[in-house]
């Protein structure tokens, strides 16, 4: 495609099953966007010790989590990277009761477009509190707050719209990472602003 250009150097994407998550390189360290389902704690773990712990380097921390938004399927194993790494939890403000309560119709439009009204019905089937363990954020982020302190030179965009409190975390480079802004199981879709 004209125009597309590939993605930064230091980045992984972990396909965690219909979600993606992304750990970003950061100094001294890593930042991860987004965490998957619950259910998938295991191996999210294999793959962060392996990034964490590369043979031959001094082994690098998890600094930070982000969520680009609190639905279950993005924030589920928060409360496992807590407990086993020791890893500080960020959200938009808007969407902290959701991952506070377990609520994942918290703040939503009370006419959702037809995505979120799926998610509503499966949400619903399940229940409101089972999806994933419930955690208090660390850290409430906001319009353009730069992420320089986590070491990542990156800054949060607030993108309301799937819920209130959707973020992306746009790069120096121009990566854009944002959560349920396009919706493609099978393939990868980036998305770039210049």
């Amino acid at each position: 495609m004209e125009g597309e250009k590939a993605m930064s150097k230091g980045i992984e994407i972990i396909d965690v099953g219909g979600v993606n998550c992304y750990l970003l390189e950061a100094d001294d360290g890593f930042v991860l966007i987004d965490t998957g389902f619950s259910a998938k704690c295991m191996f999210l773990d294999e793959v962060l010790k392996k990034a964490l712990n590369k043979p031959g380097e001094v082994p690098k921390k998890l600094k930070l989590v982000i969520l680009t938004h609190g639905d279950s399927d993005h924030a589920g194993n928060c409360k496992f990277l807590r407990e086993n790494y020791g890893v500080k939890i960020a959200v938009h403000f808007e969407d902290s009761m959701m991952v506070e309560n377990g609520d994942m119709s918290w703040n939503r439009k009370s006419k959702p477009d037809k995505i979120s009204f799926t998610f509503r019905l499966v949400t619903l089937a399940f229940g409101k509190n089972s999806v994933f363990d419930t955690f208090k954020p660390d850290i409430y982020l906001q319009d353009g707050q730069n992420l320089a302190e986590f070491g990542l030179s990156a800054k949060v965009i607030h993108l309301p719209g799937h819920s209130k409190g959707s973020i992306g975390v746009l790069t120096n480079e121009g990566d854009l990472f944002c959560g349920d802004l396009i919706y493609n199981l099978k393939t990868l879709t980036k998305v770039y602003i210049n």
